[in-house]
């Protein structure tokens, strides 16, 4: 049914069933009151003159209908406490919306005209305390419906849902619809694991992050990781390394390349990459070489596979594994090479470094070959990562964030829902064009109660040695 907004609509005409009901019930018991005060006074009047009155015969009617004034107040009590207890909430926060938008004492920040029609709300739970608004643009301009990110949050900041706010928003190409995400956010949705193999997702090409996160690399690309030191940045990395360490190397060439440029603890573990002893970087020249070779072979695979079918052939449908090559601390490895290549040693310089990130970044998802870069900054151009690089990394995570650093990964209009506050290590910002995640979320990722570069040392081991 449609509806229209109206300037002395009642507070109550945006309320939820539970208010209505409870006030429902309240006007029946007074009016319930009312007719007894009346029965108590004819009663009075009776006994006092002791003459019959002519209207005595309703007498008995009108208790009847007090007893069911009565009867249908409790009744609407009752229905006030079941559907305090069983309605479901998107219903409650849709009211709460319907009326923190369109109650014309609260501000109408929509701007509404008297007669116009109202938009259509709708509310959908998108996972475990987390709910999805959708909001249709009707007369009213788009700016003005995305800028009531603060009116929605405050509409549903009552003692029961005080613990849910607006944590990101979208509209459609069209410009037909807003959507809002709600969240709890006071649930704890964080993995803790006592063994490695409790962080598998169970599907090769998903990697768990936390109980309703994970990276899908069938639709996203490689991965960008940001944070400070101590924000929790490596542990989280090779959470996802190990994760697809343990579905083993394939027949196809698969990688797990780890390149340590400061020969921190990553650089003890077998098969990682270093310097050399004379602090030269030769190795992982190889390594970026290898791996861009592994990505030509593997397309070159599939390409095949995929004209024999005559369809394409995807690298999960053919059974490959997914490869990442993890560049630990970029900007620490781009200063090891000379900006120019010496005649004796022609692929030992920044912009042959540079050339292979780049076409492994823009031609490995194909093959399953995914970067992952760390930065201690999330800076740009000089001292940083190149923009073309950082646009082409489709995954995005900034650990430990703030508005500041967030705004040199993401675009600031999908920031402004976002509380700047402090964070824990392991806690995040994450975006993922692989159409769940593409708006930024907080997420913290998992807790690893057991020896993770142990784990990390002995399935690099089992890949490569067996």
């Amino acid at each position: 049914m449609k509806k229209y907004f109206r300037s002395n609509h009642s507070s109550l005409y945006y309320e939820s069933p539970v208010i209505i009901s409870l006030v429902m019930g309240l006007l029946l018991f007074i009016v319930a009151m009312l007719a007894q005060s009346l029965i108590y006074a004819y009663e009075r009047v009776s006994m006092e003159t002791d003459i019959l009155n002519p209207a005595s015969m309703l007498l008995g009617y009108f208790k009847s209908f007090r007893d069911v004034l009565i009867m249908f107040s409790i009744a609407a009590v009752i229905l006030a406490v079941l559907l305090k207890k069983f309605l479901p909430i998107r219903i409650r926060i849709k009211r709460m919306v319907q009326r923190g938008l369109f109650y014309y004492p609260l501000g109408n920040p929509l701007r509404l005209k008297e007669g116009e029609l109202l938009p259509p709300v709708r509310v959908r739970e998108i996972d475990d305390g987390r709910y999805e608004i959708r909001i249709r643009v009707t007369a009213f301009a788009l700016d003005d419906l995305s800028a009531v990110a603060s009116n929605i949050s405050s509409s549903i900041n009552s003692r029961s849902f005080d613990r849910y706010a607006v944590i990101g928003q979208d509209s459609d190409i069209a410009m037909n619809w807003v959507k809002f995400i709600v969240d709890d956010v006071t649930i704890n949705r964080k993995l803790t694991v006592s063994s490695v193999e409790q962080l598998k997702t169970g599907v090769p090409t998903k990697l768990a992050i936390q109980s309703n996160a994970s990276i899908d690399l069938s639709t996203s690309g490689s991965i960008l990781v940001a944070g400070k030191t101590r924000s929790g940045k490596t542990t989280g990395i090779i959470s996802l390394l190990l994760q697809a360490l343990q579905y083993g190397r394939d027949d196809f060439g698969s990688e797990i390349i780890i390149i340590d440029p400061k020969r921190a603890e990553l650089s003890r573990l077998p098969h990682t990459v270093t310097l050399s002893d004379d602090g030269e970087g030769m190795d992982i020249i190889a390594a970026l070489q290898r791996f861009e070779s592994a990505i030509v072979k593997r397309q070159k695979i599939l390409n095949d596979m995929s004209e024999e079918k005559g369809d394409a052939v995807k690298w999960w449908d053919a059974r490959m594994h997914v490869s990442f090559l993890f560049i630990d601390e970029y900007v620490a490895a781009r200063s090891i090479f000379p900006s120019k290549a010496s005649k004796e040693n022609p692929d030992y310089s920044l912009n042959n470094f540079d050339g292979l990130v780049k076409r492994i970044v823009t031609m490995g998802a194909s093959a399953g070959c995914y970067m992952i870069i760390s930065i201690a900054e999330a800076s740009v151009e000089s001292g940083g990562l190149p923009a073309m690089i950082r646009s082409a990394m489709s995954t995005k995570i900034l650990f430990k964030p703030t508005l500041t650093e967030a705004r040199l990964i993401w675009d600031s209009e999908k920031l402004k829902d976002f509380p700047d506050r402090l964070y824990n290590a392991g806690d995040a910002w994450f975006s993922s064009t692989d159409g769940i995640n593409d708006n930024v979320t907080y997420v913290s990722f998992p807790q690893m109660d057991f020896k993770v570069y142990y784990e990390l040392g002995r399935l690099l081991k089992e890949y490569y040695d067996v």
